[in-house]
């Protein structure tokens, strides 16, 4: 768990500094050729997408977010538009959004709690936009910060479907091709 953080923490410093503008225009024309479907993901509450990923196996991405967030409004223009992005989100993982500063109740398991109070005691998180990744069961896996490039988010969204986490650390999986080269297809 301490080695995926680290990774995690090394991806959102580092990566975006390699290659960001390069990788997110040609996913950008790729993803248009693959997906016209969808045109938003399909975002739930937390305490339904838990429920959710338990029962498909899918892991869950939660995107912390709060309406004043600049760079939330972004990647909401960007990365989210892009049809790869939406494909993999809705065909692969539970997608959940929770608002930073919403005094919405949610009832997990007969516990309930705000959303504002899951985003800073539950998640401890101290910025926005933050994204956790979790495994299916609920585990924390680690989280992101900040604002994502399509190809960046697309890279670490393969490496958590695929589960490689277990097999090897992200920094490795990236200096060996990232998702282009571990694809299946």
């Amino acid at each position: 768990m301490k080695r995926l953080l680290s990774l995690l923490l090394v991806f959102a410093l580092v990566f975006p500094i390699v290659a960001a503008s390069d990788s997110s225009k040609k996913d950008s024309a790729e993803g248009n050729k693959k997906s016209e479907e969808a045109t938003e993901i399909n975002w739930v509450k937390y305490d339904e997408g838990l429920k959710m990923a338990k029962e498909s196996g899918k892991h869950i991405l939660i995107n912390f977010t709060t309406p004043w967030c600049g760079y939330c409004k972004k990647m909401n223009r960007t990365t989210f538009k892009e049809p790869e992005v939406i494909k993999m989100l809705d065909e692969s993982f539970i997608s959940i959004k929770v608002d930073g500063d919403s005094k919405k109740e949610l009832n997990i398991d007969g516990y309930k709690i705000t959303e504002r109070d899951l985003s800073r005691a539950e998640y401890r998180v101290r910025g926005y936009p933050t994204y956790w990744l979790l495994k299916p069961e609920g585990e924390k896996l680690g989280y992101i910060s900040g604002y994502q490039e399509a190809g960046n988010f697309l890279d670490l969204l393969y490496f958590m479907k695929e589960s490689l986490y277990d097999k090897m650390e992200f920094k490795e999986y990236m200096q060996n091709g990232g998702r282009k080269a571990f694809s299946k297809g």
